[in-house]
């Protein structure tokens, strides 16, 4: 078969509320493009892109896929995202390494909760947008209205490029519509909102016409403009008019000269061939068995490189800016690494904050051991799980952000590892913060040989300040060398307060120091910091926080009451709920203790015909009474001789 002549490639991400077609949309573009030979079916479990047992079995995506299509001459990465609000991290790792993304949104049920909190991703990056209006064959589709929606939601025009016709049955389909004639051309010479292009509108609108494309290709690469096409993925309507816009309006991103650079958006682990990144290149080339830098400066070589093609994945001998490919041999990297040498501007993500943490238990107690490394490659190939082992108790802990989130988890160990493992029920991840100033004082001088004197001042500060680390103390009073330990040690030390949780919003002063020309060992800052800092949070007392959660709640009016009974007695703060159609969209504020179950009482709630999205706001006062105490990992601090002798054994071991 003969290589498509290639003009321009694309990194193109598919996001969506779940549900609304954004997998089944991928199925018919590869279709479509000649990639498969038929369109594959979430609801049959036979979607090319959906690999995993839990996924198919499940009905939804749990992982970022890729796939790559050609397309009148356009390489189309495509980058398929979960479109669960669990997996939110999986999301925001894909829009860092892409050049644009479609939003698919359902033309039945609108802008849904996850919706928004896409389009506020997608505003964030700045990423040129196309949006998918689907499901216009459904019975109850109301697409005009659903793009003024979406114009309100993004706050920018919103440029129809077909029109729908038949829409509610199915024998729907779209008809092109030309942006150059009557009242279209001046719509979007607005929309480009370009000074020249407005002159040219009031003396020719002919020489108006001729200009759009190019001003049109600018506005939407610069995320000022969004083109809308109708569809009905089921059938592929409408699939094509997409894959011609983004070969038309879409840019390939200007590749930087100068040293490789890659980001890795997801990591798997092939039982075979070992650990496997998929990176997108945003500078330099890379080529096979090449040494590349890590995160943490460690340099490993590359053993293999492979490109999507299609669904499929085949080897290549070297890759360039603007690629995506899957690296093999980088032992110790993980998903969100940076590769090389990062560029100025370099896109960056946020990474959801998970909010619970959960036990994990295998049913074969022997079995403890092979759970834990489990986890650990689960962990690279998704940091924001976070593994916490407590070595004293064999107890395994991990971080999650939802209910379906642990129910994948368990399929996954279960699929891949034969793992039976239950999970205890989540607890909140709370935090810990000063509730006065106070001083800590540690004069760490004996047993012999050791010298560390250290001297804090701590003050409580606002809520989302965060930790911020002074020093008052002059190099001729405590070295340079020294004061570094204690910065060091500091931050490692407040990951466990007065009652185990991670302290905040505090500012720590280093008002004085002291070490001895003889008898101060390298390390003995490490030792003497933890307990200076555990001597000042004792005196100052510490307040526990707890998250707060951002909940986007959409449902049939008649269930307003309901919802508003629901969220009072979950201590939830509202604003005034939004009317249209016959529906309700409420944003509310929750406690993250009150959420676990929420999504489930509000279905019950609405007869399922509600749709909640959330995602994490702030971390705010817990009150008094409420909340959990946590068991501390490792020796405490202010137990003092049980902590230097296991710090100092752990510092002499290490050395």
């Amino acid at each position: 078969m003969e290589t498509p002549v290639q003009r321009k490639k694309l990194n193109l991400g598919i996001v969506a509320h779940a549900d609304a077609g954004k997998t089944t949309l991928t199925e018919q573009i590869l279709y479509l493009a000649g990639a498969v030979r038929a369109a594959g079916s979430v609801d049959d479990g036979t979607a090319s892109t959906d690999t995993l047992a839990v996924e198919r079995e499940r009905g939804i995506s749990v992982r970022t896929a890729c796939a790559s299509v050609f397309w009148k001459g356009v390489k189309l990465n495509l980058i398929d995202a979960p479109g669960h609000s669990d997996f939110l991290s999986e999301v925001e790792r894909s829009l860092s390494v892409l050049d644009a993304a479609v939003l698919v949104i359902s033309s039945v049920e609108g802008i849904q909760p996850q919706t928004r909190q896409l389009a506020e991703s997608l505003k964030n990056a700045g990423l040129p947008c196309l949006l998918f209006f689907n499901k216009c064959d459904r019975a109850g589709s109301r697409s005009a209205a659903v793009l003024q929606e979406a114009e309100k939601l993004f706050g920018k025009p919103v440029l129809p490029l077909n029109a729908v016709l038949e829409e509610g049955t199915e024998r729907c389909a779209v008809q092109p519509l030309s942006l150059t004639e009557g009242e279209r051309l001046e719509r979007s010479v607005l929309a480009c909102a370009e000074e020249p292009l407005l002159e040219l509108l009031l003396t020719s609108e002919e020489e108006a016409a001729r200009a759009l494309p190019e001003a049109l290709g600018r506005a939407v690469g610069e995320a000022r403009v969004l083109p809308a096409l109708f569809g009905a993925s089921k059938y592929g309507t409408g699939v094509g008019e997409l894959l011609d816009a983004a070969a038309e309006y879409l840019q390939e991103a200007e590749a930087p000269g100068g040293e490789f650079c890659a980001r890795v958006y997801k990591v798997e682990h092939d039982p075979i061939m070992g650990k496997a990144a998929y990176v997108r290149l945003f500078s330099g080339s890379l080529r096979n068995r090449q040494a590349v830098r890590c995160a943490g400066e460690t340099e490993e070589k590359v053993t293999r490189i492979r490109c999507v093609s299609g669904k499929r994945l085949e080897d290549a001998e070297q890759v360039e800016a603007n690629d995506i490919a899957v690296l093999y041999g980088l032992s110790s990297v993980r998903s969100g690494d940076v590769l090389g040498t990062a560029p100025e501007g370099l896109r960056e993500y946020r990474l959801c904050e998970p909010l619970m943490l959960a036990k994990a238990e295998p049913e074969n107690p022997e079995q403890q051991r092979k759970l834990v490394e489990a986890l650990q490659l689960l962990c690279e190939e998704d940091p924001s799980l976070q593994l916490e082992w407590n070595r004293e108790k064999q107890e395994a802990w991990i971080r999650v952000t939802g209910r379906i989130q642990l129910e994948v988890l368990e399929g996954l160990l279960m699929e891949r590892w034969g793992l039976r493992v239950s999970f205890g029920k989540p607890s909140v991840i709370y935090r810990e913060t000063p509730r006065k100033c106070a001083e800590g004082f540690e004069a760490y001088l004996a047993p012999k040989p050791c010298w560390a004197v250290v001297k804090f001042m701590l003050e409580p500060l606002p809520r989302g300040s965060g930790v911020q680390y002074e020093s008052k103390v002059s190099p001729g009073r405590l070295p340079y060398r020294y004061q570094a330990h204690v910065e060091t040690a500091l931050f490692r030390a407040l990951s466990q307060g007065l009652h185990g949780w991670e302290v905040t919003d505090m500012k720590v002063t280093l008002t004085d120091g002291e070490s001895h020309h003889v008898h101060t060992h390298p390390l003995d800052f490490f030792v003497a910091t933890p307990m200076a800092l555990m001597d000042g949070l004792r005196a100052a007392g510490t307040k526990l926080l707890e998250p707060i959660v951002r909940l986007q709640l959409d449902a049939p009016e008649e269930y307003l009451g309901k919802t508003i009974s629901l969220l009072t007695a979950h201590r939830g703060v509202f604003e005034s709920p939004e009317l249209r159609d016959g529906y309700f969209c409420l944003t509310a504020l929750v406690p993250a203790a009150e959420t676990f179950d929420f999504p489930v009482e509000f279905a019950v709630a609405t007869a399922g015909k509600g749709s909640c999205g959330s995602r994490f706001s702030h971390y705010e006062d817990c009150p008094e009474g409420m909340g959990e105490e946590r068991e501390r990992l490792g020796p405490d601090p202010l137990d003092r001789p049980r902590f230097i002798l296991a710090a100092r054994s752990a510092l002499t071991q290490g050395d």
